[in-house]
């Protein structure tokens, strides 16, 4: 496959190919659409980037955050404190060993790119992470040799040409139900992310760990919604569904699985007309700057974004310029719990106020 057969299939000439490929302005966005569904198809990348990069490393690494669920008009990585976070770290430490970082976010119909770009060589390994990574893909990406990281994606790695890296989730549940716990509170709520994540499952097992060995049942169909790891309809619609169910016995203290989540269920709290912590004790699970800002100040369960990035970074180029490492499999065990005045000690037999 060339571009003149490219051309062809999509009825354009050549040079549109070559705008088109070339990212030109000039190109309509209907033949754009019809051009680059043809390069799809038929997996084409231009044999001139394989003929420039024979011979050569290439120092470009690929991050590739998931995003299936979305539509290609939604904000991803503007509205999620970790992937800014992490963004910026990776790039900075990237960039330190003498490599450059591309940054792409891949949605269900696009996960074709991840292969042309290292078809093309146009990357010599790539970090995965957001949603949920298909298995198909991944044993394709597995079967094919891409030189891979994977965070929060699967708990050990399927092969050598990958490696897997996880924080420690049931940690950051546990401790967050801990202190809760600790506080004396016993009506305890959690709103979580889509249950097919390996984060949003250990998250919720070390939270529930925490209050059975307390001796509190945890009543997942009253005090437990899943929603997805955004603010809006993640953090408050699932907060407001959470709490309107309970209307007429409210929890007392609730845990946000996720950062973002976090701000969505601190105003979803505020426009039932409840108080922080007065009605509702709460606590988050990652650490989003305006926390701090809140009134009041919001209380987190966090891991170092720093320190992940490293790891990825590093453990990749390693695997890249060795061609191995040992081992593949990782877990960041350091977990820290910021304590702020958004939890409040429970007093015995306080029902909530009701919305």
């Amino acid at each position: 496959m060339n571009s003149s057969e490219i051309a062809k299939l999509a009825c354009v000439s050549r040079t549109t190919v070559s705008r088109v490929l070339n990212g030109h302005a000039s190109v309509s966005e209907g033949t754009r659409e019809r051009v680059e569904a043809v390069i799809r198809e038929h997996n084409y990348f231009p044999d001139a980037a394989a003929r420039n990069l024979v011979g050569k490393q290439n120092k470009v690494l690929g991050l590739f955050i998931m995003d299936v669920a979305a539509t290609s008009d939604e904000y991803t990585i503007s509205r999620s404190q970790f992937f800014y976070d992490y963004i910026a770290f990776a790039i900075d430490i990237t960039n330190r060993h003498g490599y450059n970082l591309m940054t792409t976010i891949v949605h269900e119909d696009s996960m074709d790119d991840i292969d042309r770009l290292f078809q093309s060589r146009s990357i010599s390994g790539g970090i995965i992470m957001g949603d949920h990574l298909d298995q198909n893909a991944l044993a394709r990406f597995s079967a094919r040799g891409y030189k891979l990281v994977l965070y929060n994606q699967i708990r050990r790695s399927p092969a050598s040409n990958i490696i897997v890296v996880n924080y420690d989730n049931f940690k950051c549940g546990r401790l967050a139900g801990e202190e809760l716990v600790r506080q004396g509170h016993t009506k305890i709520a959690h709103v979580t992310g889509e249950p097919n994540k390996l984060s949003v499952r250990d998250r919720l097992e070390g939270f529930e760990t925490a209050l059975t060995a307390a001796g509190i049942p945890f009543d997942r169909a009253r005090y437990l919604e899943y929603g997805a790891f955004n603010r809006r309809s993640g953090g408050y619609g699932a907060t407001q569904r959470l709490l309107q169910r309970n209307r007429d016995d409210l929890p007392t203290a609730l845990c946000a699985g996720s950062a973002t989540m976090l701000m969505g269920t601190f105003e979803a709290i505020r426009d039932l007309g409840l108080r922080i912590p007065e009605d509702i004790s709460l606590i988050g699970i990652d650490e989003v700057d305006t926390a701090i800002y809140t009134s009041p100040p919001l209380s987190v369960v966090s891991t170092c974004c720093e320190e992940i990035a490293k790891l990825t970074v590093v453990r990749l180029i390693e695997l890249i310029e060795q061609g191995s490492v040992t081992p593949c499999d990782y877990v960041i065990p350091k977990v820290t719990l910021t304590l702020r005045s958004s939890i409040s000690t429970c007093k015995s037999g306080s029902p909530g106020s009701k919305p």
